[in-house]
């Protein structure tokens, strides 16, 4: 973006933040108010790289329709504790309004809904969802620069700093250049050997009926020679990983949670809901032919059809009971990724009047595709064979918006702090698992984080 340009945009800006302001004085209801202007030739992600701002959010859809790039905070609903989800959902709808269709809250939960946060997890909380202070926004309707102000009621709400804020947004693009990293340490928790001893321990609890299904999560946590940079990393993941949704939480300056995931838990667009029974992999061939070879054999494996058709009833049941109409593809489909398949079938409904996305929160999660089934039994088996705490992998994260939300499942995700770098995948457990090849298919899962890496 030009210099031009950039002092006219953010004049415009300012302009309207002023009025907005103005407007606003005396006013005896606290609100979020959202002021745009329309800029362009700048790319999000690498927007977001080149600010200093420690707080940082980043969201782009499996589609490409919206990108959203966000530094610090205009309002945050946080906490250390397991919330009570129709409350908070209450809460962060009040601040929300048809005014701003395209105002959200961004953020998401850990995994375990009845643990306090780990030492590394600290920073994100049990809960975390903020309204960033200031916004890149691409859409089909363009690409804005937007600014959201939190008018609080009663209080002091000076803007000098929001304006000092906006000063230090940069729009020249120019990146550091990436820089080759050694590993001076790989540490894979569980090991292969204990890995190995969890699954024959789950297999012989499913041969004795306990559940039907677990899903086994490994941490593979390298130490580098030199600190990783969080935005430079996502950007070249985001390169490799289109198909995906890609999300990006940067907490503080030392601590980010980032990912490419294939899973949607929920899409939720006024009583119009779609989500998809996602489960079975194999890697994606180096040639057409292999490729059709390993899709020949997910579509005829018997262990990964009933994996993935236990995920399928499992929707299906719950959305059964919150949806006056509800449709489902007849056939399985393929999900390719760039690195790995799936299988995979879609689900559309339209919501009964009651439902809420508290609710579907409730019930949706965790899915047998990263707990298992029953659920309650296979999270019981999780806390007993996994020998570290999830966080926020394979947690809901999304967006609330006023009339819509969209969480996803933050699979295929990676927690950076400072030169440290944990990278989070698991496999479904069912009878008939061979722990060498589960461990493998971590490894295709895994594969393209390390790709990003160049390793």
């Amino acid at each position: 973006m030009d210099p031009l340009a950039l002092s006219t945009a953010k004049q415009r800006l300012l302009d309207q933040l002023h009025n907005l302001y103005d407007d606003l004085k005396g006013s005896d209801t606290s609100q979020v108010v959202r002021c745009e202007v329309e800029v362009n030739d700048i790319t999000a992600m690498q927007w977001l790289a080149c600010q200093s701002a420690p707080i940082k959010t980043y969201w782009a859809n499996r589609n490409q329709e919206f990108k959203m790039a966000g530094v610090g905070i205009a309002h945050e609903i946080s906490g250390q504790n397991t919330p009570d989800l129709n409350e908070l959902f209450q809460e962060l709808r009040s601040l929300l309004s048809p005014k701003y269709p395209d105002l959200r809250y961004y953020g998401g939960f850990q995994f375990d809904r009845g643990s306090q946060p780990a030492p590394e997890w600290a920073s994100f909380g049990a809960y975390r969802f903020i309204i960033p202070q200031f916004e890149l926004h691409r859409s089909a309707s363009g690409t804005f620069l937007i600014c959201n102000y939190h008018y609080q009621a009663g209080q002091d709400n000076d803007i000098s700093n929001l304006i000092e804020q906006l000063n230090e947004i940069q729009f020249e693009l120019t990146l550091s250049e990436w820089g080759e990293r050694a590993v001076l340490h790989r540490q894979d928790v569980p090991n292969q050997k204990s890995w190995e001893t969890s699954i024959k321990t789950a297999l012989d609890e499913m041969h004795a009926g306990k559940y039907d299904k677990v899903v086994l999560a490994r941490k593979a946590t390298l130490i580098l020679n030199d600190r990783l940079d969080p935005d430079a990393y996502l950007l070249r993941l985001r390169r490799m990983s289109e198909e995906t949704f890609n999300f990006f939480f940067q907490t503080d300056k030392n601590h980010a949670f980032l990912g490419a995931t294939p899973e949607r838990l929920f899409r939720r667009q006024g009583r119009t809901i779609h989500t998809e029974a996602i489960a079975g992999t194999r890697p994606r061939g180096k040639t057409t032919r292999e490729d059709e070879r390993f899709t020949k054999a997910l579509l005829n494996s018997d262990k990964e059809l009933r994996e993935h058709a236990i995920v399928v009833d499992m929707i299906g049941n719950v959305l059964g009971k919150h949806c006056e109409d509800l449709s489902v593809d007849e056939e399985v489909q393929i999900t390719r990724l760039s690195h790995v398949q799936h299988l995979c079938k879609h689900f559309v409904g339209e919501l009964n009047v009651d439902t809420t996305d508290a609710n579907l929160i409730t019930d949706l999660h965790p899915t047998p595709a990263i707990g298992g089934y029953p659920t309650d039994l296979a999270l019981e088996a999780i806390a007993k064979l996994e020998p570290f705490n999830r966080g926020w992998y394979a947690a809901p994260i999304g967006y609330i918006g006023y009339d819509y939300t969209e969480f996803v499942v933050a699979i295929r995700s990676a927690l950076i702090e400072k030169e440290r770098i944990s990278l989070y995948s698991g496999a479904g457990i069912v009878p008939g698992s061979d722990p060498d090849e589960e461990w493998q298919e971590i490894e295709d899962k895994i594969s393209k984080f390390l790709k990003a890496l160049d390793l």
